[in-house]
């Protein structure tokens, strides 16, 4: 007894689905086994359908992240990219090269940028524990912001005049016959070790992009300023600043790496392509990374929407401050200080903060014989495009920013979405597939967002096009960036 016999009957092994894979995949990258992780994506990438390009995807991004260029060629080669940031940003090589303060109106950056006591009440205003995550429900369905007049006494008016007068003396032309008049701030929280990045973008005003006309440029702030209140510059992913601009014809020749430091500031053009590029995680970094974004809009000013009436309710871009319903907005309150006068200016020189630029930007893939297969899959993270960087441009007008997250952010993210349904815009989003294991996925005309990674076997076969590849529904998760 006990034992089977020859003709019983045997219980037939589960196979692993490339979904499974994909994710193994990610927690073998996040613990730092790379080579366990280049295994688990080469067997999803011989997987069929939408999860097959994920890995092949996931497969050139790591690869390139290694310094293995060839190996990522070859899989970006399958996907059909033709272009591809410059390898040194890619692998991190660039960040042993010698450091600058930057370009006179294009980008600076500033060390002990605020006054100490202010610096120390932002930091306490957006701790990881703070009110204001929890009462937005941070992470949050859709990007939001905030719009005040810099006439308005709070912490981040105080910032924000701090900074405008670094600009001043940084950026004389964009702001020799301009005045600030308003302030669009926003805030960001990644986890401890995120090797996360953030999509190539254009800080834009998202409000009136939904009536602007096909060959407008979209209005943009003066000057765009990357606070960060927390972070360690060799355990945190970097932000890249590149000359490539809103102009139909323009493509980055150059491009600098700011490193996280604690009160280091970080001011570039408003109408420059910049993001945070993708790193290899750090399992042992302390600490989430925090950062205040703040756009400095002269006139006209951004279209601006109504203040939000409950916690995590009605969030949208550039809104105004609450008068009531939240805690949070008294952890910004000039009382905190001991003095509500403008703080004094303790740096009045860039501080040798950015990587020396990177030149080229953009490589192109060298492709195989014949021509690429397009990929039933739109990426958008952008560090690989189908076409020419300067389409990038093309889709300004349409694009939705999104952010890449760890799939525990995803999961606090489909909680929020079911918590707050009755409130979400009455809008479903469609896509094809994931842009990498930390990634929202977005295409661009129609609108069109997914996590797919939520979806079974059982989702994607019952959603598959006439065409026959997966299209899937999903409400819209995109965030704004650095």
């Amino acid at each position: 007894m006990g034992k089977s016999t020859a003709g019983s009957a045997r219980r037939p092994s589960r196979v692993v689905s490339a979904k499974d894979l994909v994710e193994q995949a990610k927690v073998a990258k996040d613990a730092g086994q790379h080579q366990l992780a280049l295994e688990k994506l080469q067997q999803a990438a011989k997987r069929g359908r939408a999860q097959s390009e994920v890995a092949r995807y996931e497969l050139a991004l790591l690869h390139a992240q290694l310094g293995q260029h060839e190996e990522s060629n070859r899989w970006l080669q399958e996907l059909g990219f033709a272009w591809k940031l410059s390898p040194a940003i890619l692998d991190g090589t660039c960040l042993l090269g010698s450091h600058t303060p930057g370009e006179e109106n294009l980008v600076v950056a500033f060390d002990d940028a605020l006054p100490l006591e202010l610096l120390s009440s932002l930091q306490d205003a957006f701790k990881p524990e703070a009110a204001f995550w929890s009462e937005h429900c941070y992470p949050t369905p859709g990007f939001f912001s905030y719009n005040q007049s810099l006439e308005e006494s709070s912490l981040t008016t105080l910032a924000a005049q701090t900074l405008e007068r670094l600009a001043a003396k940084s950026f004389p032309e964009v702001l020799q016959n301009q005045r600030v008049t308003s302030l669009e701030w926003w805030a960001h929280s990644r986890p401890a070790g995120s090797g996360s990045g953030r999509q190539l973008h254009y800080d834009l005003d998202e409000v009136d992009l939904r009536a602007l006309e096909e060959a407008a440029t979209p209005k943009h702030p003066l000057v765009s300023c990357v606070l960060y209140l927390s972070g360690s510059a060799s355990r945190c992913s970097v932000t890249m600043v590149t000359d490539q601009d809103l102009q139909p014809e323009s493509r980055a020749k150059r491009a600098w790496l700011c490193e996280p430091k604690v009160n280091r500031a970080l001011l570039f053009n408003g109408k420059l392509l910049h993001g945070v590029i993708p790193s290899l995680a750090s399992p042992d970094s302390q600490g989430p990374r925090i950062t205040l974004m703040l756009g400095l809009w002269g006139t006209p000013g951004p279209s601006c929407s109504p203040a939000p009436e409950g916690p995590g309710r009605d969030l949208g871009p550039n809104m105004h401050l609450p008068e009531k319903g939240f805690d949070w907005p008294a952890a910004l309150e000039v009382t905190r200080l001991s003095s509500s006068k403008k703080p004094r200016l303790e740096v009045t020189e860039a501080s040798p903060a950015l990587l020396a630029p990177v030149s080229p930007v953009w490589c192109t893939v060298d492709t195989a014989t014949g021509s690429p297969k397009r990929s039933s899959v739109d990426f958008l993270g952008k560090w690989f495009l189908q076409e020419a960087p300067e389409q990038l441009q093309r889709f300004a007008p349409r694009t939705i920013e999104v952010e890449e997250v760890s799939m525990e952010e995803l999961e606090r993210l489909r909680a929020a979405s079911k918590r707050a349904d009755a409130q979400m815009p009455p809008v479903d989003f469609n896509t094809l597939a994931p842009t990498s294991l930390r990634s929202f996925v977005v295409h661009e005309e129609p609108r069109m967002v997914a996590v797919p990674q939520f979806l079974s076997s059982e989702e994607l076969e019952s959603q598959r096009s006439p065409r026959g590849t997966e299209k899937l529904r999903r409400r819209d998760f995109s965030v704004r960036n650095e």
